[in-house]
């Protein structure tokens, strides 16, 4: 295992600032996911890692050892990109112990490690196949089986995008398998794993979120998601997002908090539509306080009419139903105040001054009772926990309209 530090990486193409100013330290043995939109600069920043190509400042140690300018088949890294990039003239076995060919002068030893390998991707019954003979699934663990063959003992293995290609119900098996292989004793490997998907993203011990070539948060699963450092992050690890903004009403200790070993408390908000609505946070705000509530559309519940018991409760009517399998995907137009609304007054409501401020936008199971209930034109009641909600200071309208996209 490796551990890898980078201290104050900028690279440049052209003038064009790709990554600006990179400090970060994985830890030996650790499993991190990388990502970020496209364009953020995630593929060049492996690329730098693995010694493909040199940044423009700053250095790379690998166990305390800079590696900045050591060339990249002396840097122990093994790499499989998204395209695979099979010979297609080599069988299995051939493909997988190519790269070990070219660095020891035992063939046998190599092929006895590369059985080895085979083995542990369980593609021992198919090494004479060729890669045409192959499908995605099995290709995948040829170029995995590939670059872990490149790596000596105590390497990194880095991933790029290697899912990206498959089907749904392919790429969620491998990821547990592709995890289970990196995280082998008998291997010992470091990994970077890139992924644009925000499921497998959560495969990392921690995850390294990329954005216009500065490192946002690197952080736990659990901390990017209940705990986001800015909107981008709650938006970017979001389908959908809500916004509410108002002033703090009350502050007091939170009871029964949802995570263990912190401290919260629990807040009351006023909001610009009215509503009175609760969170819970760790973040240290003051009665007064101006601030913006984010609360992510799978964490609502919902109930047909109005339902005036539930804490953090929006009395809407519906403008459109989206079926989604398992899940409903449900707009929702609320303060609902006039008895006699009609879905052509709702599709218009933008042209009437005294048109309701907000769309919600909801996702509920998919069941008997939610088809027949949550239905175009229909009033309904949708409300969420207070330990969901992630608090801001107050953001502006512009930041909201450009981040969230709000038309």
């Amino acid at each position: 295992m490796t551990e890898i530090r980078i201290e104050n990486l900028s690279f440049e193409i052209q003038d064009k600032v790709i990554l600006d100013n990179i400090s970060l330290t994985i830890d030996d043995g650790e499993y991190v996911t990388l990502v970020g939109p496209t364009g953020a600069g995630k593929t060049s920043l492996i690329k730098i890692i693995a010694g493909l190509i040199k940044p423009s400042s700053g250095k790379i140690f690998f166990d305390g050892i800079e590696v900045t300018n050591i060339p990249p088949e002396e840097r122990n890294c093994g790499v499989m990109f998204e395209s695979y990039a099979l010979f297609p003239h080599l069988n299995i076995l051939d493909n997988i112990s190519y790269a070990r060919h070219m660095k020891e002068s035992d063939h046998q030893d190599t092929y006895v490690m590369s059985r080895e390998v085979i083995d542990l991707v369980r593609l021992s019954n198919r090494d004479s196949a060729f890669p045409y003979e192959c499908s995605g699934g099995m290709k995948q663990r040829v170029a995995l089986a590939r670059a872990i063959m490149a790596l000596e003992k105590r390497g990194i293995l880095i991933l790029d995008e290697p899912f990206k290609s498959l089907d749904a119900g392919l790429r969620m098996n491998l990821r547990i398998e592709v995890k289970k292989i990196a995280k082998s004793p008998l291997l010992h490997m470091t990994t970077i794993h890139v992924t644009n998907d925000m499921q497998e993203a959560m495969m990392g011990e921690r995850i390294i979120v990329l954005h216009q070539g500065k490192i946002r948060q690197f952080d736990t699963p659990n901390e990017i998601m209940y705990n986001p450092q800015d909107l981008f992050i709650a938006n970017f690890f979001s389908t959908e997002i809500n916004h509410f903004s108002g002033k703090i009403l009350s502050k007091s200790p939170a009871e029964g908090t949802y995570f263990k070993d912190k401290t919260f408390s629990k807040i009351s908000v006023k909001t610009e539509e009215n509503y009175i609505l609760y969170a819970k946070t760790e973040k240290d705000f003051e009665v007064g306080d101006e601030v913006t509530f984010l609360i992510r559309s799978q964490y609502f519940k919902a109930r047909h009419k109005k339902r005036e018991t539930k804490t953090n409760s929006i009395y809407g009517k519906i403008k459109r139903v989206k079926f989604m399998g398992a899940w409903l995907r449900i707009e929702l137009i609320s303060p609902y105040k006039p008895e006699n609304w009609s879905v052509e007054y709702m599709l218009t409501e933008n042209n009437n001054k005294s048109s309701p401020k907000k769309t919600l936008k909801i996702e509920v199971p998919t069941t008997r009772t939610a088809i027949h209930n949550f239905v175009v034109n229909e009033a309904i009641t949708a409300y969420f926990p207070s330990e969901f909600v992630i608090v801001f200071p107050r953001i502006s309208n512009k930041e909201l309209e450009e981040t969230l996209r709000i038309n």
